[in-house]
């Protein structure tokens, strides 16, 4: 069994990023995956201090709540980091999710181990509707490509500020839903929905925003 595992880095549940991840997941448990939810906002996460303690490729050495994530993202076949944009990146909590990740970095690119292949998808909010999601995607990226998820997916949805707003797109949900269910796929090339960046209706005077945390 195809086993998806989902990774929700907006500190604000229940919100955009959140329904869409949720709506992912349910379109995997469709397609007959096990499907997990990793609230890293729930979780005490300590960013990277470039100690070099997991240089031996076992573990890393700082005590906290990654050291149960670590297996899961072994175990996992497919990964689906979920963050809305903050100051053009991901949160602080992906961001320290994503750097732990030095572990599996050490594993492949200095210790040349062979890891099993996976899938993988980025899902983002962004509240203003000109928002630039490169910095952030190239963060997933990053990691897809250190864990061997490569090629992955992405799904972006720019201009959508308040809390559940997400729900007003016309296709956003399904849209995650049928990418959840194209990642459970266990057989054959994976197939991901067209790349899009659908945008939300304009915000008065957003033109004269400057650009900052995004409420996703």
């Amino acid at each position: 069994m195809t086993y998806v595992l989902g990774v929700l880095g907006s500190p604000r549940e229940g919100g955009n990023t959140d329904m869409l991840l949720d709506a992912a997941l349910e379109g995997a448990a469709e397609a007959g995956a096990k499907v997990e939810k990793v609230r890293l906002g729930r979780l005490n996460i300590s960013p990277c201090t470039a100690c070099d303690g997991c240089a031996d490729g076992v573990r890393c050495v700082l005590d906290d709540d990654m050291a149960s994530l670590y297996p899961k993202l072994e175990e996992a076949d497919v990964i689906i980091l979920a963050s809305p944009v903050y100051f053009y990146g991901v949160t602080a909590q992906m961001k320290a999710f994503i750097d732990r990740a030095q572990l599996f970095w050490v594993q492949k690119f200095v210790l040349h181990y062979r890891s099993k292949k996976r899938k993988g998808a980025f899902i983002s909010v962004g509240a203003r509707i000109r928002t630039d999601f490169a910095a952030a995607e190239a963060s997933a990226q990053a990691f897809f490509f250190t864990l061997e998820a490569t090629p992955s997916c992405k799904l972006t949805f720019a201009g959508f500020e308040e809390k559940g707003s997400i729900a007003d797109h016309p296709t956003a949900l399904s849209d995650a839903r049928l990418l959840g269910k194209e990642l459970a796929q266990s057989a054959g090339p994976m197939r991901c929905p067209v790349p899009r960046r659908s945008m939300g209706m304009p915000i008065p005077g957003l033109g004269q925003n400057p650009p900052g945390p995004e409420p996703e």
